[in-house]
């Protein structure tokens, strides 16, 4: 029993740094739930200020700069890309799809350090989607820089992904033909005609309102095809679950069976809670018998954390329509991309729980373990006489004491560790838009009328006779300000927060 303390202890250390201080951040939050270093992310990207945002996250000792590789590939490519800095924010990206493709292997070390602290000691992975969202800002990135063979590529990958994902469910169909669409496009672009035609086919196959018998424009008119972001992913917040344990509940079961029993009764509660922050409450106890000011009478509080949904505020939707002089077209294919990535946390939702409920008997053993330890050491055996009786029963109550006072200790430690994994990429949209127009060959600007919000430029889109491109916009909401487009951009420089 020893060494395997010993070999744990070894195995969590070597990640007990990062993930600490990972899961003390956790606990600042905006008021919407959000980690608070990635709310400030958000802001100065609203803000126009993605250059700020770019020298924050090159900065490791800024708190805004995540800790997990990939994640801080991700929010550099993503800042790189609204910054304008297009080839950067490719190479970020393909540094990215480097990474989340290594990350299949697990690593055992992790795995063991997570079962004593939370997930977060577990290196990132993407779900299926946000790698989907990978190459799709790839794409958009080396399109902005006019490196069309490039974005070809990236299309090569998309749509290679796409078909090893399989058959989508209904929550990211729409999100799925969108993907198609784009990486048609920007075949398209570099002129490989028959894998545009393929990925076209694709999309409509999956509800996408495409023309099958698209042929390429005439020498004098081109076609603009332009991808419109807007808003913010939905993000996730901790929600959690106490089951308090009662010195009477094992007064006959000294093992801690009984802990397991009563947490495998409670499952209903985690079975039944949604996956959105609307459907849970954001923390309870279970035992109907005891209200949370009871739980000063448990021997012991086995805690449970978990992430679920919450849609942004302001959550943009409905139609939106780009202006080329007389000419107004309707985007013809949207899709949420917070329904997509609801639909990945549905896929890991049961490794999520089986982990967390794993996490909370390894804890409670773990601690009923410290209370043996701490006791067996405080106490001496003493085989005397009656002389020796009063002495001994003193010595019991010592050892009594110190294992408890061991038990509460470990019990506090493993309450404050205990914290869900609410890491994600939060900074893609909450939808995306695609509007394709045929216009005459030139230099155009594009207005971009979105619902409820005041319309945007796009200037100087140049359209060349015969040929397809491919542009891009994020529309960011303010209160108070509309709709501000990364083509606006501020140069205000701030100093980065420090860790």
């Amino acid at each position: 029993m020893r060494h395997s303390f010993l070999l744990c202890a070894v195995l969590v250390s070597s990640t007990a740094c990062t993930t600490l201080r990972t899961t003390v951040r956790s606990y600042l939050t905006a008021s919407n739930g959000l980690q608070i270093d990635d709310d400030r992310m958000r802001a100065l990207l609203h803000r126009g200020m993605a250059d700020s945002a770019l020298r924050a996250l090159s900065n490791r000792k800024s708190t805004l700069s995540p800790d997990d590789r990939l994640l801080r590939l991700l929010y550099q490519g993503s800042v790189a890309r609204y910054a304008g800095r297009d080839r950067q924010a490719g190479a970020l990206f393909d540094d990215a799809y480097a990474v989340s493709e290594d990350r299949f292997t697990k690593s055992a070390s992790r795995m063991a350090a997570s079962m004593f602290t939370n997930d977060m000691a577990l290196p990132y992975t993407a779900g299926q989607n946000e790698r989907l969202l990978l190459h799709y800002n790839a794409l958009l990135s080396w399109s902005a820089s006019g490196d069309v063979d490039a974005a070809a590529v990236e299309a090569r990958r998309l749509v290679a992904l796409l078909a090893q994902l399989g058959e989508p469910v209904d929550d990211e169909r729409a999100m799925r033909a969108l993907m198609h669409a784009i990486a048609s496009a920007a075949f398209e672009q570099a002129g490989d005609w028959n894998d545009a035609d393929v990925a076209r086919r694709n999309a409509v196959r999956l509800g996408a309102p495409l023309d099958t018998m698209w042929t390429a424009p005439a020498d004098s008119i081109g076609d603009v095809v332009v991808v419109i972001e807007r808003g913010d992913v939905a993000h996730k917040v901790a929600v959690g679950l106490t089951v308090p344990i009662f010195s009477s509940d094992n007064v006959d079961r000294r093992t801690g069976s009984f802990a397991a029993e009563r947490l495998l009764g409670d499952l209903g509660a985690l079975r039944n809670g949604g996956i959105w922050w609307d459907d849970s409450p954001s923390w309870r106890f279970t035992d109907t018998r005891y209200g949370p000011w009871r739980g000063a009478r448990a021997s012991y509080l086995l805690d449970m954390s978990w992430p679920v949904l919450r849609r942004d505020a302001a959550d943009l939707r409905g139609s939106v329509h780009v202006v080329v002089g007389a000419a107004r077209t309707e985007s013809m294919i949207s899709a949420s991309v917070s329904d997509a990535l609801a639909a990945d946390y549905r896929r890991d939702r049961g490794a999520i729980m089986t982990r967390t409920v794993a996490r909370a008997m390894t804890k409670y053993a773990a601690a009923r373990a410290m209370e043996a330890a701490v006791q067996s050491a405080a106490s001496k055996d003493d085989d005397g006489g009656g002389k020796k009786k009063k002495k001994k029963n003193k010595n019991d109550d010592a050892a009594r004491a110190a294992g408890l006072v061991a038990r509460l200790l470990t019990n506090a430690a493993s309450t404050a560790l205990e914290r869900a994994d609410t890491r994600a990429w939060t900074l893609l949209p909450g939808s995306v838009s695609v509007v394709r127009m045929r216009i005459p060959a030139g230099t155009h600007e594009l207005l971009v009328d979105a619902a409820g919000t005041r319309q945007l430029s796009l200037p100087s889109v140049v359209v060349k006779a015969g040929r397809t491109i491919v542009v891009s916009a994020r529309l960011w909401h303010e209160s108070g300000q509309g709709i501000r487009s990364v083509m606006e951009r501020t140069a205000i420089h701030e100093a980065s927060p420090q860790r």
